[in-house]
């Protein structure tokens, strides 16, 4: 499993990604996140979950590990949605956009990504009925949203996190 492993991951991003275009690359790393749902609610809930993001298929692509509750949580406090998915994101010269897929057990989504001003908003692409978007991002923290409309209209924050990078 080592050969698939130095296969896929990859040190940096490949000169075929323009600057520009590199959205993700500020992510690449280990994180420790709060995953807040049902804000406002008998039911609201924080979790403590993890996000490693690395450069794979020769630095063409970004995938990612989310695991929430995080390894550690989920010894003491495995919760009944809980959640172990992985993204890709692979550009796309001729969008300038990025195409991805999400998949965990039971789900599989596509979306496309754009960057709009200072935040990067993944739009699901079959309905467009369920963005996700990254924003406030720095060297050391980003702020995540996962945002659904039923009306194309009323956006409704479904959950949310708060990333902090891990220590090395």
């Amino acid at each position: 499993m080592r050969e698939f492993a130095e296969a896929l991951i990859c040190k940096s991003k490949s000169n075929s990604i323009p600057d520009a275009y590199n959205f993700f690359g500020p992510l690449i790393g280990e994180w420790d996140f709060e995953w807040i749902d049902n804000h406002g609610t008998e039911k609201e809930r924080h979790i403590k979950g993890e996000w490693i993001f690395s450069w794979v298929l020769e630095g063409t692509a970004v995938q990612d590990i989310f695991i929430c509750p995080s390894r550690e949580e989920r010894i003491n406090s495995n919760q009944p949605d809980a959640e172990y998915g992985t993204t890709i994101r692979i550009y796309n010269p001729d969008s300038h956009a990025w195409d991805i897929f999400y998949g965990c057990s039971g789900e599989a989504t596509r979306l496309e990504a754009r960057e709009d001003g200072e935040t990067i908003v993944l739009t699901e692409i079959s309905t467009k009925k369920m963005k996700w978007i990254f924003s406030e991002i720095t060297e050391s923290s980003f702020h995540w949203r996962n945002i659904r409309t039923q009306d194309g209209t009323t956006w409704k924050v479904q959950g949310e996190l708060f990333a902090s990078r891990k220590n090395k």
